[in-house]
C-alpha cells in the first residue's frame, strides 16, 4: 500500500503506511523546528526542550511517561537536528493507542516542572562534557561552526554549558511556542493497523484548538569563506575534516550529490576512499564522506583519522582521489555498478519500518510529499557520468575546499 496523507481537524497532518508483515507499530511526532531556529539567546533550547517534553504533563508525571511504553515492552525516544525535532515510539501493535495518546499528551500538554528542569539541565551539562571527550564529533561541529560562521546552522545542537545551566522555565515555554504552529507538526505511522483506527485515535488524541499559523522565517546563511586550520588537541591521533558548502535540499542535483558521497566514502567497504586510504595504504581505521542538506544550504565533507606521521600523506591521497572525479568520467560499467550498490542500500534501508516512519515525517515537512522508493530509484538510474563529473568539478574546486585538522599536542 502506498503512503496515505490525511489532515486531522486541527492543522496537524497524519502520514500513514500500512505494513501487514509485522506485529510492531511505529508512531512519531515531528516538528519542523530545530537548533537553527534558535536566536543568539536561545542556543541549546531546542535540545533542552526535547528532554523536557518527557518530564510531565497535566495528566502524567515523569514516572508515568517513562513507564508507559517501557512496561509493555516498547521503546520511546527523541532527537533534535538542525531543522527538526522528533518524538517517537515503537511497540507491539496491540498497544498502539497508548503510544498515540502518550506522544500527543507530551507534545501538546507538557508543563515543564521547574524541579525537573533543574535536574535535566545537569543531565545535559554532563552530556556536553561527554561529547567533549569525543573528538570525531567535536571536529565536525567545529567544521560546521566555521563553514556557517555567525549563523545558527553552525551552532552546536547541545548548546553551551553556561547557557544551559542558566535557562529558566520561562525560556523553555517561550521557545516551545515556535514548535506548536500550524503546518509545522506532523504525525506518522507504520504498522499493521488499518487507517480508520489510526486516524480516529490521532484525531481524538490530538484534539486541540487549531494550531496558530507559522511565522517561521529562517535566516539565510552568510557567505562562505574557505579556511585551512590546524590545531593541537589532547588526543592520541589526528582527526581531519575536508569539505565544502554544497547545494540545498531543493536542488535538482541533490540525489547526484548523495550518489557521489556514497561512491566516495559510503558505508560499503569498497568505497573509493576506504580502498585508497585503508586497504591499499593502511593509513586510517575509517574514512567517511557525508552530504547533509538543509532548506537553504548543504555541506559535503570527508572525515578520517590518521597517525601524525601519516597525516600529510592521507590528505594528499584524499585530494588525489577527488581530482580523479574531475579529470575523467566513470565508464558506463563503473557507474552502473555504483548505482546498483546505492540502490541496494536504499532498498535495504526501507526494511526498517521505524526508519521509514521517521523519514515520512521529515519528508512531508520538507517537500510536502513522500517520494515513493520507485521514483527515487528511477531518478538514480537517470544520473549520468558527465553529471557526476561536472558536479565534482564544482564541489571539489581546490580553492573552495576547507580543511580542519586536530593534531596531538607534542610531548
Amino acid at each position: 500500500m502506498s503512503f496515505i496523507i490525511k489532515d486531522l481537524n486541527n492543522g496537524i497532518t497524519l502520514i500513514y503506511k500500512q505494513v501487514l508483515s509485522t506485529q510492531l507499530s511505529h508512531f512519531g511526532v515531528t516538528f519542523n523546528t530545530g537548533s537553527r531556529d534558535e536566536s543568539d539567546s536561545e542556543v541549546g533550547l531546542a535540545h533542552l526542550l526535547e528532554h523536557m517534553l518527557f518530564k510531565g504533563t497535566e495528566k502524567r508525571n515523569w514516572r508515568q511517561i517513562l513507564n508507559s511504553i517501557e512496561m509493555v515492552g516498547g521503546e520511546m525516544n527523541a532527537y533534535t537536528t538542525k531543522e527538526k525535532t522528533c518524538l517517537y515510539a515503537s511497540l507491539i501493535s496491540d498497544h498502539t493507542r497508548l503510544a498515540i495518546d502518550l506522544l500527543a499528551d507530551i507534545s501538546l500538554n507538557s508543563v515543564f516542572p521547574e524541579s525537573e528542569l533543574e535536574k535535566e539541565k545537569k543531565v545535559i551539562a554532563d552530556e556536553i562534557d561527554m561529547y567533549a571527550d569525543s573528538p570525531e564529533e567535536m571536529i565536525v561541529d567545529e567544521f560546521y561552526e566555521r563553514i556557517f560562521q555567525n549563523h545558527a546552522l553552525g551552532t552546536n545542537i547541545l548548546g553551551h554549558k553556561r547557557d544551559i545551566l542558566n535557562y529558566t522555565k520561562a525560556d523553555v515555554v517561550s521557545f516551545v511556542n515556535k514548535l506548536h504552529t500550524h503546518g509545522q507538526m506532523v504525525v506518522s505511522y507504520t504498522g499493521p493497523l488499518n487507517l480508520y483506527k489510526i486516524k480516529n485515535w490521532c484525531t481524538s488524541a490530538f484534539s486541540t484548538n487549531a494550531l496558530k499559523p507559522s511565522n517561521q522565517i529562517r535566516k539565510i546563511p552568510n557567505p562562505y569563506t574557505p579556511f585551512k586550520v590546524e590545531k593541537n588537541t589532547q588526543h592520541h591521533q589526528c582527526h581531519v575534516v575536508y569539505g565544502n558548502r554544497a547545494i540545498n535540499m531543493y536542488d535538482n542535483e541533490r540525489k547526484t550529490v548523495l550518489l557521489l558521497a556514497n561512491i566516495l566514502g559510503g558505508p560499503a567497504l569498497n568505497s573509493i576512499l576506504n580502498i585508497s586510504l585503508r586497504e591499499k595504504n593502511g593509513l586510517t581505521y575509517g574514512v567517511d564522506a557525508a552530504y547533509n542538506y538543509y532548506s537553504d544550504a548543504g555541506v559535503f565533507y570527508i572525515q578520517w583519522t590518521a597517525d601524525i606521521n601519516n597525516l600529510k600523506k592521507s590528505i594528499s591521497l584524499v585530494k588525489k582521489e577527488l581530482s580523479k572525479f574531475v579529470a575523467k568520467p566513470f565508464s558506463h560499467t563503473q557507474l552502473e555498478r555504483y548505482k546498483t550498490q546505492f540502490k541496494g542500500q536504499l532498498i535495504m534501508s526501507e526494511e526498517s519500518n521505524q526508519g521509514l516512519m521517521l523519514m515520512m515525517g521529515r519528508s512531508y515537512l520538507d517537500f510536502g510529499e513522500i517520494e515513493p522508493l520507485e521514483k527515487i530509484l528511477a531518478e538514480i538510474n537517470e544520473i549520468s557520468a558527465s553529471q557526476i563529473q561536472k558536479l565534482a568539478a564544482k564541489l571539489f574546486e581546490p580553492n573552495s575546499m576547507s580543511l580542519l585538522v586536530y593534531k596531538p599536542e607534542k610531548d
